[in-house]
């Protein structure tokens, strides 16, 4: 007789987030919450100049105000650059003889209290020399613009080249070749919480860091560069994160100079940056340029695409190469392209630099694709959505950079989303309405490349005397809601119930291994890692229940609900917390497991060609919104947004559709209205007042479409979601306000006045 206990599953299920109640109540500690005994408050002295050389500092009268407590500029620390990419460092935490950006390092104080802080730091008297500056990244590269560093032709960071298939072949074979120039803006992270770490240094030197960052292991790794420490001597713990987007996962010179200024006073400093601070100095969202040549045949297949990507990478290395090498690879991939080629000039200028933001350059590519899917079908003679239909990539396709397609709804997506948003019915709608369409492809767990050739993570899993759970993980849940899933996972893995599993907040002491959120991979990665962990705990208590139930072979025994019985019988059954107490009493042990998942299904990028399957799976989305526009102001209304995600199966529905929601936030915010605005390299809208995002008020009406594929990779077929959710949001709406008005805009944001003046020129030519 069989077991008859229904099995509960937790996959599937729209469980709250774990950390819900404690947010919800104020008993979750921000970093700003923290308080450490003797704690000093720093601050930092930036640069007012976009180019200048450093003649002197005279820290004299800082050092005189009464509370001060240490006072530092480059002379106190090893000048030793860093940067995430490791091959490239450019930036010092404080600036030894050049300043490069309005904003930039210049001297901190540590104080009493802000205030003190804040007095001291503007008596800190710099003298500058100032020097040219280049703002624009076209200007710099002509042969007589200012130069930011003396070894650097024409201000050219790095130039990169792609070559797939035969682009002069797919020229011949094209029946129709066109060329369009995209700009894609700088954008703030807008998280809501700023940034902020404290630095606290023992009698032995051994450096312990709280900081609001979303990668502890990035932290650790990389803070031990400019302070010329070994790793065993820092700690890193991350508290409660207020919202990342990427733009948390790599050190600021703010980690370093709080741990010099903790040194020097010999004292825990701690630094939160103000929100002028964060439009200001915090890494943006890479401005580029995307001149953008695509042939297609008669019948709508496309035969080429031919682009090049020109980036604004700011002042200072960060994240550049990366996130270029990104925004190529969507130019190829979203669709069956035979031949592909991309020239990408990463350029320095005397702009706030760039970093990780998210999408990860998807947004900047699929703004370019997708927008020119729209123009050449209009030209063409083909319906938008049917011209996409014709070219999608398909369960089980390679594509010419190497990526091979495990699982794929995007077709699906397509259809589903054109159909709720009322696509076959378009031509029917009011004036000045219009639909428009546009798909998206982005990492479903994580990629090579970037982060070198390794794509990892490790989870321990503890069972305790007591039946309940413990899984220590080293990514950090930022907001996505990872520890819920992970807990989810765990807990179906093991039959027992999410309420009896803990998640253990990250700690660099410890954490096991982690490479951290980024590439919308927490999901698949360490989802996998805390399946084989749970596994390997299932497996030890099945040994010990064998003895304990007094059978042969574990194979006659199930596992169901926190339960262990012998099958074909309702008789013998042990509990799990009755197995965990026997081995803790006998044994004075827990019964533990370790989980290490590295996808075995993925090759690193080549070093030379770029050819590679950089991520073990591929999630797909279409977005389709519905806008309306005033003819007479240029203002836009976005009435709908339907989004239809591929997400292999949603572990937690309910955190899925909150990824998503949030996304389509990010992406109006990224078609309408976020830009950050600059005159010679001054921010002039460093306040929410002057930079718009979406409020609550202007949310459109939201529809989604959870289409699961079943990854055969993924834990439970999951694959993520995170990123792709904002990236095909923006050219969406630049689809249907053209659909509604009949203008294009090619470069975001879509303001009233560009719609305006599209719409004069419009009137003008007829």
């Amino acid at each position: 007789m069989e077991n008859d206990k229904k099995h509960i599953s937790t996959i599937g299920q729209r469980i709250p987030r774990a950390d819900s109640a404690l947010i919800a109540s104020g008993e979750a500690q921000y970093l700003d919450d923290i308080r450490i005994p003797g704690m000093l408050h720093g601050r930092i002295l930036r640069s007012p100049h976009p180019h200048a050389k450093i003649r002197s500092i005279d820290t004299r009268k800082a050092e005189r105000v009464l509370g001060v407590k240490a006072v530092i500029t480059a002379a106190d620390t090893p000048k030793i650059p860093f940067c995430h990419m490791p091959v490239t460092p450019n930036k010092l935490p404080l600036c030894s003889d050049k300043v490069r950006f309005i904003g930039d390092e210049v001297a901190a104080v540590a104080a009493l209290d802000v205030d003190i802080a804040e007095e001291a730091v503007s008596l800190i008297q710099v003298e500058y020399e100032i020097l040219p500056a280049v703002f624009d990244p076209l200007e710099a590269m002509k042969p007589d613009a200012p130069m930011l560093y003396d070894d650097c032709e024409k201000n050219i960071a790095s130039r990169l080249v792609r070559n797939f298939g035969d682009v002069a072949k797919g020229l011949s074979e094209a029946d129709f070749v066109f060329e369009d120039v995209f700009e894609l803006p700088r954008v703030a992270s807008c998280t809501l919480e700023p940034h902020g770490c404290i630095a606290q240094i023992d009698s032995q030197g051994n450096l312990t860091v709280w900081s609001s960052t979303q990668s502890i292991t990035n932290i650790h790794e990389e803070l031990g560069i400019p302070l010329g420490l070994p790793l065993h001597k820092i700690r890193v713990i991350a508290p409660f994160v207020g919202g990342a987007f990427g733009n948390k996962s790599v050190i600021l010179p703010l980690e370093p100079i709080t741990a010099f200024l903790a040194r020097k006073a010999q004292r825990p400093v701690k630094i939160v940056t103000t929100r002028e601070e964060e439009f200001t100095c915090s890494r943006t969202r890479y401005a580029m340029i995307i001149r953008l040549k695509t042939g297609v045949k008669k019948d709508g297949a496309i035969t080429f695409r031919d682009a090049q990507v020109i980036t604004d990478n700011g002042a200072y290395n960060n994240k550049a190469q990366g996130i270029t090498m990104v925004t190529c690879n969507r130019i190829g991939n979203l669709y069956r392209v035979p031949h592909v080629r991309t020239e990408a000039l990463i350029v320095y200028t005397n702009n706030q630099y760039g970093g990780a933001l998210r999408g990860w350059g998807g947004p900047q590519a699929h703004f370019a694709v997708e927008s020119q899917m729209d123009i050449i079908a209009n030209q063409i003679g083909f319906d938008p959505l049917d011209f996409r239909l014709r070219n999608a990539n398909q369960p089980g396709d390679k594509t010419v950079w190497g990526w091979e397609i495990t699982s794929c709804g995007f077709s699906d997506c397509l259809r589903r989303a054109a159909q709720e948003i009322g696509w076959p019915k378009r031509r029917e709608k009011k004036k000045f309405r219009g639909i428009g369409i546009a798909g998206a492809v982005h990492s479903g767990g994580g990629s090579m490349g970037a982060h070198g050739p390794a794509n990892f993570e490790e989870v321990l899993v503890k069972l305790n005397s007591d039946g309940t759970v413990n899984v220590s993980v080293g990514c950090v849940d930022m907001g996505q809601g990872s520890s819920t899933v992970l807990a989810q996972i765990v807990a179906e893995e093991l039959g027992v119930d999410t309420k009896e599993v803990k998640v253990i907040t990250p700690d660099t002491d410890n954490a096991p291994r982690t490479m951290g959120p980024w590439g919308s991979r927490i999901t698949f990665i360490a989802g996998n890692a805390a399946r084989k962990a749970a596994a390997e705990v299932k497996s030890k208590m099945l040994t010990l229940a064998k003895d304990l139930l007094d059978v042969t072979d574990t194979a006659h025994l199930g596992f169901e609900n926190g339960e262990i019985f012998v099958r074909n019988t309702l008789a013998k059954h042990l509990g799990i917390r009755e197995v965990t107490e026997y081995f803790s009493r006998h044994f004075g042990q827990a019964i533990l497991g370790r989980g290490f998942y590295n996808p075995e299904n993925t090759v690193p990028p080549d070093r030379t060609t770029g050819y590679g399957n950089t991520s073990p799976a591929y999630s797909f989305c279409a977005h389709a919104a519905e806008v309306e526009v005033d003819p007479e102001t240029g203002k836009v209304e976005v009435i709908k947004i339907v989004a239809a995600h591929d997400i292999g199966k949603a572990i937690n529905p309910m955190l899925v559709e909150g990824q998503i929601d949030g996304g389509i936030a990010m992406g109006i915010g990224y078609a309408l209205l976020e830009e950050l605005k600059f005159d010679n390299g001054k921010t002039l809208n460093p306040t929410f007042a002057g930079y718009k995002i979406l409020n609550s008020t202007e949310k459109p009406r939201l529809h989604h479409i959870l289409i699961e594929t079943d990854d055969p990779n993924g834990p439970f077929g999951a694959k993520g979601v995170g990123e792709i959710a904002m990236i095909p949001t923006a050219p969406a709406i630049a689809n249907a306000i053209y659909d509604a008005v009949g203008v294009r805009i090619k470069e975001l944001p879509i303001s009233q006045g560009k719609i305006l003046k599209a719409l004069k020129e419009k009137v003008n030519s007829i």
